[in-house]
């Protein structure tokens, strides 16, 4: 019995058989069995395919068919083929429970002796040439599969954002191609500089409760030797090492684990430039990735070296692992670098306007806020929608820079706290001021007037109505001044006032020196007239056109898939559920869901925000109220604001504000 893989075995029932080929013996190299030995031929543990050609006698074939049968099918790795000692016509064979292709010839038992012995040769060259088949076409099966493997890896690879599952998708995909036991994955990290620095431990096949920890980058450790020379590792044993290796295999880590490392493949992963990013190291190569071994099996011989093929299958791994690493990290960077370009970006237009810094970082917390919160809704109009992780980041994004359109405002509009400009409320007061000096010098001549035609003659009691007079005028003028300052103010505009203030409009002064004075120039009469805020219709369509700079600006950027609605949503959120807001005046079924949840948080925050000098922050129970006003008026979305509302996600955000 031997397990060589050009094995071959007669099964004769001739006793004379080995003597008639005794001087052909070189030749044939077979050996010589009866039909009751067949159970020593032992199969190779390897999967070798043994030959075995069956020269028995057609009564033997006849009376033994079934056995025979039953033997070959219990053994798929052996390859038969039968000559029967029988006449050259025998046919009996075919109706016998044994395939047809399996015969090769008969042989009467008076054909000479070449003949039979060419029969014989020529038999185990035709079962060499099925085996080199098989062989071919199971190479072929198995090349072919660890191509499709290595292609669902790479596809694998590229499609996974999180790096944490990366890691372990990479080292158990090293580990299945190679039928490893277990393995362990480090990733190099840099110092400022872009050098090397050293290799930290990331994951662990055996799951151990370890943290994260870091080797040097030398040639000590096993897995320092690979990240320092860029060269993979291939050692049958750890165990035997002999010492004079510049490494060291560190056994802390069966102790603590209960294991027992014995065969180890070590690869670096490399990048495009060449240069080591990770290293991959892989334990105890198994015959078969599924078989579950103890402590003791993996001290015998049921754990393998790694050969060749093996080695190349990882270092095929570790290749696409290496540009997976790679384009994770530089998406991460990607997005560290837009997420700086956006915090900068609001930053700066905020800068514009310190007294609502803030409000676009608050408003993405609010919108965020709902947005999650929505997603936990089970009943009503929104128990079917869910927004995942990617679209999240969306509706963070529009709503960080929602506002950023008001880069395109003038920032004398932008930053307008009151109707008029200070320097020219002052210059309407300096007005009324030379007003009353004027009024006061044309009293003064009268004075003198008087004194030169009557001297003091009833002088106090003219002097007393003089100063009469004079008081009369005062006050009058300090009203409308009082009026005009009060008009100034961005909130509601009484009715009074507004009738006063057309009154003082259509006044004039004449001055001493005989010129006409309006009181008040129309263009001033028209700002101090607004009867709600600080902006005219012209400022506020000014105002107003920021949500368009927003999205014309949005829509330059080259959003990803995943968030090409931000500049929709930017888009909607001054829009208005009764077609009445802009800048599109879309209706209800138009308005993204996302842009009526930034709606509802732009108002809260501009309610809730801290006092300003047009406006007076308001209590939280009054912004709902106000916000319910804009359910009623069907400005914003009702059952939105009740998830808003229910939720408190809000409250975080304004206790730390």
């Amino acid at each position: 019995m031997t397990k060589s893989p050009d094995t071959q075995f007669i099964i004769t029932d001739d006793p004379f058989f080995e003597g008639k080929i005794a001087d052909y013996s070189k030749k044939i190299k077979a050996k010589v069995l009866t039909l009751a030995d067949l159970d020593q031929i032992e199969v190779d543990s390897h999967g070798r395919i043994a030959k075995v050609l069956f020269y028995i006698s057609r009564y033997e074939l006849e009376s033994k068919h079934q056995e025979i049968h039953q033997f070959l099918k219990n053994q798929p790795t052996i390859m038969s083929s039968f000559i029967v000692r029988a006449p050259i016509d025998y046919t009996g064979y075919i109706a016998l429970n044994i395939e047809e292709d399996l015969f090769f010839t008969n042989v009467p038992d008076d054909a000479p002796l070449v003949f039979l012995v060419k029969a014989l040769a020529n038999a185990f060259t035709s079962l060499q040439m099925v085996v080199d088949k098989f062989e071919l076409q199971k190479r072929i099966n198995v090349s072919t599969n660890e191509i499709s493997k290595l292609t669902r890896i790479g596809i694998s690879l590229a499609n996974e954002k999180d790096f944490t599952k990366l890691l372990r998708d990479i080292l158990n995909s090293a580990r299945e191609i190679s039928n490893s036991d277990s393995g362990s994955l480090y990733l190099v990290e840099k110092d400022e500089r872009g050098n090397p620095r050293n290799l930290r431990f990331k994951i662990s096949a055996l799951d151990l409760n370890s943290d994260e920890f870091i080797l040097p980058i030398n040639k000590k450790s096993i897995a320092g030797y690979v990240a320092f020379t860029g060269k993979q590792l291939n050692i049958p044993n750890v165990y035997e090492l002999s010492g004079k290796e510049e490494y060291k295999f560190n056994s802390d880590f069966d102790k603590m684990s209960n294991y027992y490392s014995k065969s180890m493949l070590v690869v670096p992963m490399k990048d495009h430039h060449d240069e080591v990013v990770g290293v991959i190291q892989l334990i105890n190569r198994k015959k078969n990735f599924q078989t579950k071994l103890n402590l003791e099996e993996m001290k015998t011989n049921s754990i393998l070296e790694y050969d060749k093929y093996s080695e190349e299958l990882v270092m095929a791994v570790a290749g696409q692992a290496a540009v997976a690493i790679q384009n994770n990290n530089l998406v991460h960077d990607i997005e560290t670098l837009f997420e700086g370009f956006v915090t900068a970006s609001v930053s700066a237009i905020e800068s514009r306007d310190p007294t609502t810094s803030g409000h676009s970082f608050r408003v993405a917390q609010y919108t965020v806020g709902l947005a999650e919160s929505v997603n936990e809704i089970q009943v009503g109009r929104f128990k079917d929608v869910h927004f995942n992780e990617s679209q999240v980041k969306e509706i963070r994004y529009a709503s960080l820079l929602h506002d950023f359109g008001k880069v395109g405002v003038r920032e004398k509009v932008l930053v307008k706290a009151k109707k008029l400009e200070d320097y020219e409320l002052d210059l309407i007061r300096w007005r009324f001021q030379f007003i009353l000096k004027d009024v006061e010098a044309g009293l003064s001549q009268k004075k003198i007037e008087y004194l030169k035609k009557h001297g003091n003659n009833g002088y106090p009691e003219f002097e007393k109505s003089i100063q009469l007079e004079y008081s009369l005028e005062k006050d009058k003028l300090e009203e409308m001044v009082r009026v005009i300052s009060e008009s100034n103010e961005p909130s509601i505009l009484e009715e009074g006032n507004s009738n006063f203030l057309e009154e003082i409009s259509k006044m004039s002064y004449h001055t001493t020196e005989g010129n006409q004075l309006s009181l008040l120039m129309p263009r001033e009469f028209n700002f101090l007239s607004i009867r709600r805020g600080s902006l005219d219709f012209e400022e506020r369509r000014e105002i107003e056109s920021h949500v368009e700079h927003t999205f014309q600006f949005l829509s330059k950027i080259p959003w990803t898939r995943e968030l090409k609605m931000v500049p929709a949503i930017a888009h909607g959120h001054h829009e208005k559920l009764n077609g009445s807001g802009y800048p599109r005046g879309l209706s209800a079924v138009e308005i993204p869901v996302q842009a009526k949840m930034m709606a509802i948080a732009d108002i809260f925050d501009a309610l809730t925000d801290q006092d300003r000098p047009y406006k007076k922050a308001v209590p939280l129970e009054r912004a709902f109220d106000i916000l319910k006003m804009e359910v009623r008026d069907q400005h914003i979305d009702g059952d939105l604001l009740d998830i808003f509302i229910g939720s408190q996600s809000y409250e975080k955000i304004l206790h730390k504000r």
